[in-house]
């Protein structure tokens, strides 16, 4: 903010003319040094002022304006110029990712940009040759890719870590599945126990696959054991790893395993229906087979690299499938199965009364009624679709709101739903005697 002239003491008395007032409103319009200067008309000494001196005032205020405004310009130039120059000294880079080791004097660099492939560059004499490993993301020369400086590595955005509150608490009918998980997993993901497991030299099984019928809970478990054990979970469906250009999938599941190995707590990989991804190679696959088996190479690479690369040594991988029979045996042979099956009737009480604690249950209620009208085959999903239409059919059938309870007729209204197709995941249109092969020919 420009200092206030102080023009007090050079200030005569006189009066200045309504046509020199009007010229010096318009000058104010231009220049914040004259606006001082009518201020102190309009405030000092009634407003009595020498004309002449106004006018020399104004003259001598835009002939500063006018230089300071050439000063301004010869300024901006020297500017204009400086930028330009340290512009060629700090050319525009491109992000990219080394994809494959050097090769004598070369190695193979991948932009990120819309210029998509691999290049072969020169090795920087500059840059240590342990600073520049597969997965090292560098700055690149726009012109030709050349490699100026190593980068830090930032977040993928396409594979941010989940954040979840789910705790085992949340899951009912499963404790034999949980302690397994516990058991196999949590203590990798504790330090002081894996210190042990490392000491006594034991081999750490560092994938595992849940096994099990859609709704059975998997995806849930998952979750709950990434936060009980404060570990960052990576989860991805299968089939978003398929993609309709070659090679993508498999930059797809690099790109998840970097971003695990550079957490730094302990991390899951999840990726739910494996299958599509991890088919039975066949010789005869149709067009678009050579991609899935792509994908399919480089995350058993991910899995035989699990614990061996530098990074995070940390990271597990867990995929869940409900079609183990379709699935390749080299994925099978590098993981340790465990099966989570539907729920039997003690395992359907204790996913109700999970789904219902919060319920402000009828006393005429018996759980155990319930569970025996429930259909032999249902899931832990369909249980919890069973309480929360049960709730929605108390409140909607409610008057008092203030002492309103859930009742046995709510929950037999639920399981009826849940048999007609009206909740649930079972659709009558969807059962085998109604799929007919043209639709999905």
């Amino acid at each position: 903010m420009s200092k206030e002239p102080d023009i007090r003491e050079e200030i005569l008395d006189g009066e200045i003319s309504d046509e020199e007032l009007k010229k010096i409103r318009e000058a104010v319009e231009e220049s914040s040094d004259l606006k001082n200067l009518l201020k102190y008309y309009n405030n000092s000494l009634d407003g009595k002022k020498d004309e002449k001196f106004y006018k020399e005032h104004i003259k001598k205020l835009a002939s500063k304006i006018n230089s300071k405004k050439k000063s301004d310009r010869v300024e901006m130039v020297k500017n204009s110029k400086k930028s330009k120059k340290d512009s060629r000294k700090h050319p525009t880079v491109l992000r990219g990712i080394i994809v494959k080791e050097y090769e004598g004097d070369w190695i193979w660099v991948e932009p990120q940009s819309a210029q998509k492939g691999e290049y072969g560059v020169r090795f920087p004499s500059h840059l240590s040759q342990r600073n520049l490993t597969v997965g090292t993301e560098v700055a690149l020369n726009p012109q030709n890719f050349q490699i100026i400086d190593v980068l830090k590595k930032r977040k993928d955005p396409d594979f941010e870590c989940i954040n979840t509150s789910k705790t085992f608490q949340d899951i009912g009918g499963l404790d034999d599945v949980i302690q397994t998980l516990r058991r196999n997993v949590g203590i990798q993901l504790e330090k002081e126990r894996r210190e042990v497991i490392e000491k006594w030299g034991v081999d750490l099984d560092k994938s595992l696959m849940l096994v099990g019928p859609p709704g059975t809970g998997k995806t849930l478990m998952v979750k709950a054991l990434a936060n009980e054990y404060e570990a960052d979970m990576f989860m991805i469906n299968g089939p978003q790893l398929v993609e309709k250009f070659i090679g993508e999938g498999a930059k797809k599941v690099r790109r998840l395993y970097d971003q695990a190995r550079s957490s730094d707590r302990p991390a899951i990989v999840f990726i739910d229906e494996i299958d599509s991804i991890a088919k039975k190679r066949q010789e005869n696959r149709r067009h678009g087979g050579e991609e899935v088996e792509r994908t399919m190479s480089q995350l058993l690479s991910e899995l035989d690299g699990l614990g061996k690369e530098e990074g995070n040594q940390n990271v597990v991988s867990i995929f869940a499938t409900n079609k183990p029979s379709i699935i390749d045996p080299a994925i099978i042979n590098r993981c340790s199965a465990i099966e989570v099956s539907m729920p039997d009737n003690n395992a359907k009480k204790e996913i109700l009364q999970v789904h219902t604690r919060k319920f402000d249950i009828d006393d005429d209620v018996d759980i155990w009624e319930i569970v025996d009208k429930m259909p032999d085959q249902v899931s832990g999903r369909d249980i919890e679709q069973i309480a929360k239409q049960s709730a929605l059919s108390a409140i909607y059938r409610g008057d008092d709101l203030t002492d309103l309870k859930v009742k046995m007729e709510d929950f037999e209204h639920a399981i009826k739903d849940l048999e007609d197709g009206n909740i649930g995941m079972e659709k009558d249109f969807l059962s085998p005697e109604n799929i007919h092969e043209e639709i999905f020919a």
